[in-house]
């Protein structure tokens, strides 16, 4: 045997594989290893797999102490033993050609590892080359590795009681928790928040003083279940923070830790009432990385923007609020049927949005002259607005020079022209008071976006009309 440093490229996977049924090409493999790679369901195969890739892509690849196993295939070689992680490695190199094989959420997950962490993805890996002389090598090899204990031959996983003596041996919170941690939810802290990389990092943030007052473990000896619970969640928010703010466990200060996510975690435990403002800005800073897709979406995305709607406003407050909720709340997801239940239980507050925009306009002290009260005549009030709107050049000017929804003066002149209010509003009176049962969801997409879009312009009319040169 020996050892080379090989492109990624010239690693192929094992077709004969005994983990999953053989295959007939490298991409049929791969459809495997996805599928099939955890026998007790493809639900669960496809989950270990992405938690593998998500290792992979946050902490890298430990190929200095996870030697692959190969056998040489003309020019290239043939992988005998990590056939999981070197799928793993080729899906974050190329998530586009492996699209037809993923699951939608998988896909984007994916593609948002691989641009986020595309310096953690090998070009090359150190690998280990069996002659054609070494099969029986090879084979007893592979089996110590994957047949169990083999009465003392074979590799014997630590009891829970020997993962205790180990990590307790280190005396930090999260290390005590190791061991507990896997016992309830089957697998370790610091495995649950990222793999070996993130030792460090996990004992680092859990040896915050405001993580351990939040947690209040009465005793590291006892852990009891419903800390271990509370431990989970706070785990859960630190891997969603991180995810949702594209930053890494060992970049996460401790200002953030507390601030961000020890704050709302006891303003939840202790069932405490934020005001609408603190709600609202908490909220909105979830919309700094929202994205779409068509089977994706949040309603209203496009123009539901924290940085132009104030949320220290109390006239527009109402309106604000309903936004930044549907910011949370908005989100289309699962298979056509879901998305169409959620729509159509939101659809009603299309109407509330116009409604409550008018309201705040109308009290905001800028002479606007609405035709009618604010709960008569939605149609005729919204298009006077509306006409306000786009013939005032130099509100568009201020949209445009501002970056304010738009780029440019011709895109705000554009859209905020050719965007018909009324009719958005008047069709928005069949969600509140008839059935939405005849609208399409994509109907239902373009009157929350369309809807949206009115309120932030009602607010940054208002703070254009209050500008000296107005």
């Amino acid at each position: 045997m020996e050892q080379k440093r090989v492109d990624v490229d010239r690693l192929l996977l094992w077709q004969k594989n005994p983990r999953v049924e053989e295959s007939n090409s490298q991409m049929e493999e791969v459809d495997n290893i996805y599928n099939f790679g955890n026998p007790s369901s493809q639900k669960t195969s496809k989950r270990q797999l992405m938690k593998l890739v998500e290792s992979i892509a946050e902490n890298g690849y430990q190929n200095d102490v996870e030697p692959i196993l190969v056998v040489r295939d003309g020019e290239n070689y043939v992988v005998q033993d990590a056939n999981r992680r070197l799928t793993s490695i080729k899906l974050l190199r190329d998530p586009d050609k492996y699209k037809d094989i993923l699951d939608a959420k998988d896909y984007r997950r994916l593609k948002e590892l691989s641009e986020q962490y595309s310096a953690n993805v090998p070009d090359r890996l150190d690998v280990v080359v069996f002659g054609d002389d070494e099969d029986e090598t090879l084979r007893d090899i592979l089996s110590r590795k994957h047949n169990g204990p083999l009465d003392g031959t074979g590799t014997l996983p630590w009891s829970t009681e020997a993962k205790s003596r180990f990590f307790d041996k280190k005396k930090s919170l999260s290390d005590r928790l190791e061991a507990p941690f896997e016992e309830q939810f089957g697998q370790s802290l610091t495995s649950y928040l990222g793999g070996s990389k993130a030792i460090t990092s996990t004992r680092r943030v859990f040896g915050y003083a405001v993580v351990k007052q939040y947690l209040d473990i009465k005793d590291l000896n006892k852990v009891t279940p419903d800390e271990l619970d509370k431990v989970k969640e706070l785990a859960d928010e630190l891997k969603g923070y991180c995810q949702e703010h594209s930053v890494l466990l060992s970049r996460l200060g401790k200002e953030a830790v507390e601030q961000d996510i020890i704050i709302p975690l006891r303003e939840k435990d202790e069932s405490t009432t934020s005001t609408p403002i603190q709600a609202m800005k908490r909220t909105s800073q979830k919309l700094l990385n929202i994205a779409a897709t068509n089977l994706d979406r949040y309603l209203g995305y496009r123009y539901n923007k924290p940085q132009w709607i104030d949320l220290n406003n109390e006239t527009f407050q109402p309106v604000n609020f309903l936004l930044t909720g549907l910011a949370a709340n908005g989100k289309l997801e699962g298979e056509g049927s879901s998305r169409w239940a959620k729509a159509y239980l939101l659809a009603p507050a299309v109407r509330v949005i116009y409604e409550l925009s008018m309201q705040a306009l109308a009290d905001s002290g800028v002479d606007v002259s609405l035709p009618h009260p604010v709960s008569k005549k939605h149609k005729e009030n919204v298009d006077h607005v509306h006409d306000l709107f786009k013939n005032d050049m130099h509100f568009l000017a201020y949209l445009a020079e501002g970056r304010i929804l738009f780029d440019s003066f011709q895109e705000a002149r554009s859209m905020v022209t050719g965007t018909d209010f009324g009719s958005s509003v008047d069709l928005s009176q069949l969600t509140s008071h008839k059935s939405v049962k005849d609208l399409n969801i994509d109907t239902i997409v373009r009157l929350f976006e369309e809807a949206v879009l009115f309120a932030v312009l009602c607010q940054q009319y208002v703070m254009y009309k209050g500008m000296p040169s107005s």
